[in-house]
């Protein structure tokens, strides 16, 4: 019985991970899985402080221990480079992993003031990579260059990178610092560039591109290959072995780097007419095998997603599920929608929707993952909005489908360059664990949603009006208080919010005032003291017939607000719902304060934009109005 249990145990985990295999389809890689030969060229000049050099090794350390590192796997050798170049161990001196970290420990560090960083190079083409020094034949070559600053002969070490990597060797050059010279280093580097090209600010950054180096390394070194591996090392014994995997896979490293993750994350999947159901089903499922990478739980990572055509269907706020499988679930029960690539809007939904200041929170990393497939039709109004986006420190990551989508996708990394590309729907999954990798490093944003600036997001036009024929001197006094305490808290410009006022008697010039009349919150608070009252009746058509035209002051592109105060009951409530309505249509959000003991009319609350209960708000006596002064402001300000 024993045994026939343990057969159906075996059986049941090699079935699992079979299915598993298969669905992830050239993404599980195992590092072990083929041989690579791996050479580092560490800077050893004097600009490198002696702590740091030794923060310099443990990188190397870090990295090496991802590999299985024997004599048919990976093998390792290393040179340190200055005013000289010194071979540290050939690639046939150490073939384990103990060895190899035993040899890292004893390197010390040299002196000299230049950086011949081209004699490295050309150190590792013609003796690192020979057999004699036991690198082999059929086997990924690959070169990491860590430098701190600019070599001491840019041509020569370009020069001598290029006739390396005609020799076949992936060069990933990796700059620490501010006196890197960025151009030399993307020059030295493999193409695509962006993928063998790492900067960090100083050498403890380092440990965050560890993961992501040691993922792009099993990139170069996993092909296929048959199930035999021979190879001929120093010693006279021929060794024939089955490579085996090792436990160190790149999802394996995703897990560990996301495992205690505390992220705001949201998708953004391609839905256009263009992608077809089998393309979106498979950015769906690379969406679900990131989730399944990430810690999601309340407190821990959010995830949230959109689909966008030449709309933007919401399918999931970041506050909707905290457990991962109900994620995944709700993921796989989205319907998908069709229409034109307008990728502007979906990514200014994700940066004044999904990440509103209600669902924002402080102390988190916000980014979006978003995946483009498609021609896009406004890319400049795209690569607008991914920039705004950084601006209230949301991470953009974008991934390209098809050769298409390489431009459009680059334009919308910015500066910091990082993008992805895949040649088909169908490979998305080699990209599985290196997205996630990414998304769990990056850092919690330096300024959260909630401590920026009311405007500082999105433009808006917001036209207050008031009832004041009903309410009286006095209490539209207490109303134009209240509109004064919250302009003094928007930032009020021409490029970010304009107030409008629309209140006053049917007779003399005191309308109130148009969306540019006022410059600044100083000039508004001029105009609001001189404001008299208005009959509300006519209000509504008036706001809806031209308050928000450009010929008087609005923006096409702004949020368009109006903030209606009640005074009580309305007479015609059906007639002022209607023309609420029409202005709704024309893209006009309403939100109502109601001041009055009276109970709320129906026609009043479907004036509201939904929900009703974060848009209507009601309060018994204007004395009352700077209780919910804040409520106010949290519902304006919260996509602004």
């Amino acid at each position: 019985m024993e045994f026939g249990i343990r057969h159906i145990i075996l059986a049941m985990v090699t079935f699992q991970l079979g299915t598993i295999a298969q669905r992830l389809n050239v993404n599980e890689y195992y590092c072990g899985n083929k041989p690579a030969d791996v050479v580092f060229l560490l800077d050893s000049s004097n600009s490198i402080w002696g702590p740091h050099f030794r923060t310099q090794l443990q990188f190397v350390k870090d990295v090496v221990s991802m590999f299985q590192v024997d004599v048919n796997h990976t093998r390792i050798g290393i040179v340190t480079y200055g005013s000289r170049v010194r071979r540290e161990f050939y690639l046939n001196e150490f073939l384990t992993k103990p060895g190899v970290l035993s040899a890292i420990d004893r390197i010390r560090q040299m002196q000299g003031y230049a950086t011949h960083t081209h004699r490295a190079i050309k150190f590792m083409r013609q003796t690192m990579f020979t057999t004699e020094k036991g690198a082999r034949a059929d086997v990924a070559k690959i070169g990491i260059i860590l430098t701190d600053g600019q070599s001491s002969n840019m041509l020569l070490t370009v020069w001598e990178a290029s006739k390396a990597k005609k020799d076949n060797v992936n060069i990933f050059a990796i700059g620490i610092g501010s006196k890197i010279n960025t151009r030399e280093l993307r020059l030295m580097a493999s193409r695509p560039t962006h993928e063998h090209f790492f900067k960090v600010t100083d050498f403890h950054a380092l440990q965050n591109i560890k993961d992501m180096l040691a993922v792009r390394t099993c990139r170069v070194t996993i092909k296929p290959t048959p199930s035999t591996t021979t190879t001929t090392t120093t010693t006279p014994t021929t060794t024939t072995t089955t490579p085996t995997t090792t436990t160190t896979s790149l999802l394996e490293v995703a897990n560990r780097v996301c495992e205690n993750g505390v992220s705001d994350v949201i998708f953004a999947l391609d839905s256009t007419t263009s992608v077809s159901d089998e393309d979106f089903e498979n950015q769906m499922t690379f969406a679900k095998e990131i989730v399944n990478t990430l810690n999601v739980q309340k407190n821990g990572t959010r995830v949230g997603a959109v689909l966008y055509s030449d709309q933007v269907v919401n399918a999931l706020d970041m506050n909707d599920l905290y457990d991962r499988n109900d994620v995944i679930a709700t993921l796989e029960k989205t319907n998908r929608t069709a229409g034109n690539n307008r990728l502007d809007l979906a990514i200014k939904h994700i940066r004044t929707k999904s990440f509103r200041r209600g669902l924002a929170r402080k102390h988190s990393a916000q980014l979006a993952i978003v995946i483009t497939g498609s021609p896009v039709m406004f890319n400049e109004f795209a690569k607008q909005e991914a920039d705004r986006a950084k601006e209230s420190d949301i991470v953009v990551i974008p991934i390209g489908v098809g050769h298409a989508a390489v431009e459009e996708v680059k334009s919308l990394s910015g500066s910091s360059g990082k993008f992805y590309t895949v040649p088909s729907f169908s490979q998305l999954p080699s990209l599985i664990a290196e997205v996630a990798i990414e998304a769990c490093r990056v850092p919690v944003a330096e300024k959260s949603i909630q401590d920026q600036a009311c405007g500082s997001r999105q433009e808006a036009d917001i036209m207050f009006m008031l009832d004041s024929i009903n309410a009286g001197r006095k209490n539209t006094k207490r109303a134009l208080a209240l509109i004064r305490d919250l302009t003094n808290e928007l930032d009020v410009a021409p490029d970010k919010i304009q107030v409008g006022l629309m209140s006053a008697e049917c007779h003399e010039d005191t309308t109130g005032f148009l969306l540019n009349s006022n410059k600044n919150k100083n000039e508004v608070n001029d105009a609001l003291s001189k404001t008299k009252s208005v009959d509300f009746s006519a209000l509504l058509k008036r706001m809806r017939h031209g308050a928000f035209s450009q010929n008087h002051g609005g923006r096409r592109h702004a949020k368009k607000v109006a903030v209606l105060v009640i005074d009580g009951s309305l007479e015609e409530p059906l007639r002022a719902l209607t023309e609420a309505q029409r202005a709704k249509l024309h893209g006009v959000e309403v939100i109502v304060v109601q001041v009055g003991e009276e109970k709320p009319q129906d026609e009043v609350l479907m004036m509201c934009d939904a929900p009703a209960k974060e848009t209507f708000f009601k309060v018994s006596d204007y004395s009352e109005l700077p209780a919910i002064k804040q409520k106010i402001w949290d519902s304006l300000c919260d996509e602004l």
